[in-house]
């Protein structure tokens, strides 16, 4: 016969496993997450204000790279965590599943972040450039593509602004 031991561990034992069974089968197996945005103009302006204290940093930082007083190994830390701030802004805009009135706007804004991330990659580009030596007259040309760079992504961001529904 059994010990009255035997059948406490056994009972224990039964319970602990029904239990675990009961939390797996309770809890939900899909574990993503969604953004869910109810005021798209609230978000819209949210991530642009974002978007201008990246871009404040930066052009501070391309200042300091510029003038010697932020080393080229600095700037390029710096624009690496801007840049995944920046990916972060565009995958923000892609989960909002904006409605078909944002749709223009928002989409204008997703390829003004995407402009600014290739303006990020053309500065550490520059950085590394810079590093290694680089003429006048190269400094000039990049400084030049960086430029037009950055005009093209704040001509994509006011055309987000003129798009935006009523």
């Amino acid at each position: 016969m059994a010990s009255k031991k035997g059948i406490i561990i056994t009972i224990v034992m039964l319970a602990v496993i029904s239990g675990a069974s009961f939390v797996v089968w309770i809890l939900p197996q899909n574990h993503s997450s969604s953004v869910v945005v109810s005021d798209f103009k609230s978000e819209l302006d949210s991530v642009k204000e974002r978007h201008l204290l990246i871009t404040t940093a930066i052009d501070s930082n391309l200042k300091g790279l510029s003038d010697k007083s932020m080393s080229p190994d600095e700037f390029i830390n710096q624009t690496q965590i801007s840049s995944s701030q920046v990916t972060s802004l565009i995958s923000e805009l892609v989960e909002s599943n904006a409605p078909t009135e944002w749709q223009q706007s928002y989409g204008a804004y997703f390829e003004s972040l995407k402009k600014y991330n290739d303006y990020l990659s053309e500065t550490i580009s520059l950085a590394n450039k810079i590093k290694n030596g680089i003429s006048t007259s190269d400094l000039n040309d990049e400084m030049s593509k960086l430029d037009a760079l950055k005009k093209e992504s704040d001509a994509l961001a006011t055309k987000s602004d003129q798009t935006r529904p009523g």
